[in-house]
């Protein structure tokens, strides 16, 4: 199998030995989303524990930015491509669920496999300029079904959903342990999930100069908040924040590293898109986007400008099906 990045650290157990564009109409979506319209009115409601400005910013000036073709093939785009190359489809996979699935990406990458094995694809997204995306993409007589949801409220039943991928989305969560629990109850238990999120130390050297940029734009308490948005958690963290799969789940959690190089124009097509809740507050982008490139060229080699990658493989496999 070819290695995500060049190195990589791992923690949690040893994986169980035996642990997908058209389908027939197998799927009774009534069946299957009968919490939709419920859960709709109480996030209507407020009561939700995403981060609404996260929300707010993705829905706004993030979405469009996403099917760049540059933010697709650099760098978090890239990356997301080899992690989906390695996921892996058991024969009894019916229905997959892509959380935080923004515009669509997944079933872009996979559309083949899913209409090769007549697999359903079921995609959560709370920002709506993402669903407007994803749904106009997939109107037409598609296997693909994209509903408004997160993490932490999945519009599914219990037990209804033979695997789960997200690619680049657990770590805006306000608490990974809820988005488990929540994960866990719609995951049949022969089921298995694989999550690509970023690490704790994901562009440690490259937000430094974020955060210079920032101080001339934004106070320290907002420096502060914004540095809080993101969930940057260790292998070991993670694997005790997902204790509701410990039971009925091989569980495993590595680590991967890398370090990317680009010029400020190739970092900024897929900062800009998955970093606008970062910047929300700044009134003067203009100034602010001038001063980040000369903090950012600081750092920058004949190499260009490098980007220090962290990001965490999750792998749950059933513990029956070992």
């Amino acid at each position: 199998m070819e290695p995500l990045v060049f190195s990589r650290k791992g923690h949690g157990r040893e994986l169980s030995a035996g642990a997908q564009r058209r389908t027939q109409a197998f799927l009774n979506v009534e069946n299957l989303f009968p919490r939709h319209n419920r859960l709709m009115v109480e996030m209507s409601q407020g009561n939700t524990s995403t981060r609404q400005s996260t929300v707010q910013s993705y829905s706004e000036s993030g979405a469009k930015a996403y099917e760049d073709p540059m933010n697709k093939e650099f760098l978090y785009g890239e990356l997301t491509r080899r992690f989906l190359k390695q996921v892996e489809f058991q024969p009894n996979d019916k229905v997959i669920l892509d959380i935080g699935c923004g515009t669509g990406f997944v079933f872009d990458e996979l559309g083949d496999a899913f209409l090769s094995r007549g697999m359903q694809g079921v995609g959560i997204e709370p920002a709506a300029g993402m669903l407007e995306i994803a749904r106009r993409k997939y109107a037409d007589d598609s296997p693909f079904t994209v509903f408004e949801g997160s993490f932490e409220h999945i519009p599914l039943e219990n037990r209804s959903v033979d695997k789960i991928i997200s690619t680049l989305a657990l770590h805006w969560v306000s608490s990974l342990e809820v988005a488990a629990q929540e994960m866990r109850r719609v995951l049949k238990k022969s089921g298995s999930l694989d999550i690509f999120m970023i690490a704790k130390d994901d562009g440690a050297q490259f937000k430094k100069a974020i955060v210079a940029a920032q101080r001339k734009h934004l106070t320290f308490a907002q420096i502060m908040t914004t540095a809080t948005l993101v969930q940057r958690v260790t292998p070991k963290e993670c694997h005790a924040a997902f204790q509701s799969f410990h039971d009925d789940f091989d569980l495993q959690v590595e680590m991967f590293s890398d370090v990317v190089y680009g010029s400020f124009d190739d970092h900024m097509k897929w900062w800009k898109a998955r970093s606008t809740p970062v910047i929300a507050e700044i009134e003067d982008k203009d100034r602010f986007m001038s001063d980040l490139r000369e903090e950012l060229e600081k750092i920058g080699s004949d190499k260009g400008i490098p980007f220090d990658t962290a990001y965490l493989w999750i792998k749950g496999r059933s513990k029956k099906n070992g």
